[in-house]
């Protein structure tokens, strides 16, 4: 989402409660981005001989820093170090490491095993609150006026995550999304950034690999195609006002397209090829056809068909 304190946005964000994210299910027609499911990691994979081992010694460290600070500024919250995760619960601390472990960690190495080749080199700090109540009193100091996002936001400037986990854990696997990504492809644009977000709002996470799943933004935009009120996918991905007057609608068109290009086993090779060709006039757009082998209009009309064909039990 945007730069600076983010707000989760869309249509209808109570509707997020719903979401959830998956850890290894067997679900039909999902197609796993990277390898195969496997066990569960007991820590960081070892780093090939020719990489530098990561985390290093000089993250790990800046996240112990970062932990001492929140325990003092924050004493009723437990705090995990999981480089390059800070994360604080005012939980006990048997649940917070579940959440930890299935809406933080597990997702991290399947986003990095599938997508992002750099993982910070900083510390990224996940504030979790076990509540409305709890969330709203620190959320208040972010925003003095009171409005602040009911589910969480996500701090570029700060690498921070607040969130009320009690709406579910997909809010934060998107905003995890968020916080990976911004190292990994610094320029990428929001129709995209927004896209995966959204499709790891409701997902399966195999230990290499993670797949979106149908979800809560399905109706809105079936409902858009029908009416013929939906933009063209060129005007998606080649202007940049994604956050404008219709942006809840923006949000399911990208992230289903996204979903289109996971069905097909596309979506790994056009983010690692959109990362590196970025930039210049209509580079989205070639970026689509290149993939595609085809124009844009085209891979426009599989999609919208292929849209048609879903369903999402509500």
């Amino acid at each position: 989402m945007k730069t600076g304190v983010v707000r989760l946005a869309g249509l209808v964000w109570a509707a997020v409660a719903l979401c959830a994210c998956l850890l290894g299910a067997a679900l039909p027609r999902v197609r796993l981005v990277g390898a195969a499911a496997g066990p569960a990691a007991t820590g960081p994979a070892a780093a090939p001989a020719s990489q530098p081992a990561y985390p290093s010694a000089a993250l790990a460290a800046a996240c112990g820093r970062k932990a001492d600070e929140l325990r003092r500024a924050e004493p009723n919250m437990v705090v995990l170090v999981e480089p390059p995760f800070v994360i604080a619960g005012d939980m006990g601390e048997a649940q917070l490491r579940r959440h930890a472990a299935g809406s933080v960690l597990r997702p991290a190495r399947a986003m990095w095993a599938s997508y992002f080749a750099r993982k910070p080199a900083r510390p990224v700090r996940i504030l979790l609150f076990d509540g409305r109540d709890s969330y709203a009193r620190f959320a208040k100091g972010d925003y003095p006026g009171g409005d602040f996002p009911y589910f969480g936001y996500y701090s570029h400037a700060d690498e921070r995550m607040v969130m009320n986990i009690q709406t579910g854990g997909g809010t934060l696997v998107h905003e995890l999304t968020h916080a990976l990504i911004a190292w990994d492809f610094p320029a990428v644009p929001s129709w995209f950034n927004e896209g995966l977000a959204s499709l790891h709002e409701q997902c399966m996470v195999g230990e290499r690999g993670i797949a979106g799943l149908t979800n809560w933004r399905l109706p809105a935009l079936q409902k858009a195609i029908a009416s013929g009120k939906l933009r063209p996918l060129r005007e998606l991905v080649s202007r940049r006002d994604f956050y404008g007057q219709q942006s809840g609608l923006n949000y399911a068109q990208a992230r289903y397209f996204c979903m289109y290009m996971q069905e097909r086993g596309l979506l790994g090779k056009f983010y690692r090829h959109f990362r590196g060709s970025s930039g210049g006039a209509d580079a989205d757009v070639r970026a689509v056809e290149h993939v595609f082998g085809r124009k844009i209009e085209q891979v426009e009309g599989d999609f919208l068909a292929w849209v048609k064909t879903l369903r999402w039990e509500g």
